[in-house]
């Protein structure tokens, strides 16, 4: 199923700072749900790698453009390409890309693996946790902990609402005595 996603229309775009699938890719997505996308392109981040690699090499030109042609238009985009250029820095460090989809969802990328399974001399392996790098021999207890590292979210306190008036207002007032 992954030769499916690298047809060369396949790619990304810049909207805003933001990076959003383009057409081609966003039809593939309707397709096979992005639940299933995430999980392919998060066991072949090369795919997303060439994509970004596009996206870099575009900043390049109209950098460029920008710098020894004046063109305003790349002048205008290229702040948008800098953002960019971070997150892209942050890709190649192992960080994750976010990939804006319609109806405010997103699918979430790392180019390094969320766990790593690292086995000793002694021919026993154990998995290690990349947030915390905390390490485990059995997978119920890696399992358990990721289900807490994800349900430890900050309290969010609410705030009590403050009532404007004790009794509701006459909506006739001036007919009031």
């Amino acid at each position: 199923m992954t030769h499916a996603f690298e047809d060369e229309s396949l790619g990304l775009e810049l909207k805003g700072y933001s990076l959003v699938a383009n057409s081609a890719l966003e039809t593939k997505i309707a397709i096979y749900t992005p639940e299933i996308v995430q999980s392919i392109l998060s066991e072949n981040p090369e795919i997303v790698d060439r994509w970004l690699q596009n996206l870099h090499n575009e900043y390049i030109r109209k950098k460029k453009s920008c710098d020894f042609e004046n063109d305003p238009v790349a002048c205008f985009t290229v702040s948008a390409y800098e953002q960019f250029e971070k997150h892209f820095k942050s890709w190649q460090d192992g960080g994750i890309i976010a990939i804006t989809l319609p109806h405010d969802r997103v699918i979430r990328i790392s180019k390094d693996p969320l766990i790593s399974v690292i086995a000793d001399s002694k021919n026993s392996s154990y998995l290690v946790c990349n947030k915390c790098m905390t390490s485990f021999t059995d997978l119920d207890e890696f399992e358990k902990h990721c289900r807490q590292e994800t349900e430890a979210k900050p309290v969010e306190k609410k705030k009590k609402r403050e009532k404007l008036y004790e009794v509701a207002p006459n909506p006739i007032w001036w007919l009031a005595p």
